[in-house]
């Protein structure tokens, strides 16, 4: 069973863990999906059990790339060649300036919309290629916390576009398949 766990808010940190070491332990892949590392750290994953950020899948896309060597790292190397001696000081300050005004800016105004009308399947698709590869799609996806849902909800309507199916969404792995409860035979009067 191939499992992709959703878990961009961090929230459920210790609920992803341990269940993400269950589908491993059941010979199953488990990817966890996480909008940054950090909060990630002081946590250790069961062997087998894959730990990815959005941002790195999203910068494999070429146009991500392109816009990414334009917007930031161009500007860092000038500044760098230009902020060396007694303009280092400056230099760094215009480039911090820079980037917060001008290219998150555009960034957040320009480029994310256009990323989300010409390439809207770009990211479930990158997400396919790198997590699971040719074995196909998720049977399973794990909504671990709110800030999630958006995410899942872009993949499972990407992947049914595009023809790859649609996995299960849950919460929780072991709401996938309910618990066994012990049912006792109801009592009768006559058992009284």
């Amino acid at each position: 069973m191939q499992v992709l766990f959703l878990a961009l808010g961090a929230s459920r940190r210790r609920a992803v863990v341990e269940e993400s070491a269950a589908v491993a332990a059941a010979g199953g892949r488990a990817v966890v999906l996480v909008a940054r590392k950090q909060p990630w750290a002081s946590e250790t994953f069961a062997p087998g059990v894959e730990l990815l950020t959005l941002a790195e899948l999203e910068a494999r896309h070429l146009p991500r790339r392109l816009e990414r060597a334009v917007l930031y790292q161009a500007p860092r190397r000038v500044a760098g060649a230009v902020g060396r001696g007694p303009l280092g000081a400056r230099t760094r300050k215009a480039l911090t300036a820079y980037e917060k005004r001008v290219a998150g800016r555009v960034h957040r105004r320009v480029f994310v919309p256009l990323h989300r009308r010409v390439w809207p399947t770009a990211t479930a698709r990158v997400v396919l290629r790198r997590c699971f590869g040719p074995q196909g799609g998720p049977d399973l996806v794990v909504v671990a916390d709110a800030l999630s849902t958006r995410t899942a909800a872009e993949l499972t309507d990407a992947w049914a576009a595009e023809g790859l199916g649609t996995p299960r969404l849950c919460y929780s792995v072991d709401s996938v398949v309910p618990p066994v409860v012990a049912r006792t035979a109801p009592q009768t009067s006559a058992a009284r």
